[in-house]
């Protein structure tokens, strides 16, 4: 019965994660499937445009951030003064809220996302949402990392370690690949996944409401497409559906996130 649930919880995170694939493939294939009046608008280019980009963002933001965390929360444990400057550097990280952090970032290139041309402006303002976000997820991911590893160094078994002369970096590189930290390092990717989401959506919707067309068009985040077709709400230009298609694929993603975090959770 179990094994059946498992099967059944991994399918609906596939389903619920199926957006980021499908817009991977050309937009007209399910031009179809949408009504006449989203067509006219060019609104499946934009939206599947929207969720491409957020794809990009999700994986590069995986990626440099989980390198980012690995070696930090590896020589937070290895060496402990170490681990403590980095801790309260992280520490100072994390009392700022995500968005402030996002718009910090941005706003020193604000100049030069204006000026450049399309392809580099995108790519720039990719690596700031890279970078601000890496900063936000850090501090617990390091956190999470540390801890584990830590407490398993300390553990009785470690000791016969120590006792034939490993080296410290020798043991914890073994500790790294136990069972136990390979199941942390999913839960970390998890943890980092759901918080960039969150991030990318909130940062597009704020940059979409208070800047509008002025602000970065390059950061088409589903985000702001559910800020610029709120309007469709009050039946302002467009039909409901326009505001409705990128929120319903955030809760999806954001629960296919907390079901494989929580699952990594109950089996760690």
């Amino acid at each position: 019965m179990k094994k059946q649930f498992n099967i059944l919880k991994y399918t609906v995170v596939v389903l619920f994660i199926l957006p980021l694939i499908i817009s991977w493939l050309p937009w007209t294939w399910f031009s179809g499937i949408f009504s006449e009046e989203l067509r006219d608008a060019d609104y499946i280019r934009i939206l599947f445009n929207s969720v491409k980009e957020l794809s990009i963002t999700l994986v590069s933001t995986m990626i440099f951030a989980m390198l980012i965390s690995y070696i930090l929360g590896f020589l937070s444990v290895l060496s402990l003064k170490v681990g403590r400057f980095f801790s309260n550097i992280l520490n100072a990280i994390e009392s700022i809220p995500s968005i402030l952090i996002a718009l910090f970032c941005y706003a020193p290139v604000s100049g030069a996302l204006a000026k450049s041309s399309g392809n580099t402006s995108a790519f720039l303002s990719l690596a700031v949402f890279v970078l601000a976000s890496t900063a936000t997820v850090l501090p617990e991911a390091v956190r999470s990392i540390s801890i584990p590893l830590s407490d398993l160094y300390h553990q009785k078994y470690s000791v016969s370690f120590r006792s034939y002369g490993f080296a410290k970096g020798r043991i914890l590189s073994v500790l790294m690949k136990t069972a136990l930290m390979k199941d942390t390092l999913k839960r970390v990717v998890a943890g980092i996944l759901l918080k960039t989401l969150v991030l990318d959506t909130s940062f597009g919707f704020v940059i979409q409401v208070g800047l509008g067309a002025t602000g970065t068009p390059q950061h088409t985040s589903p985000g702001a497409l559910i800020a610029l077709y709120r309007r469709t709400l009050l039946g302002f230009d467009g039909t409901p559906s326009m505001f409705w298609i990128p929120s319903v694929i955030l809760i999806a993603l954001s629960t296919a996130f907390l079901i494989v975090l929580g699952d990594k959770k109950e089996e760690a």
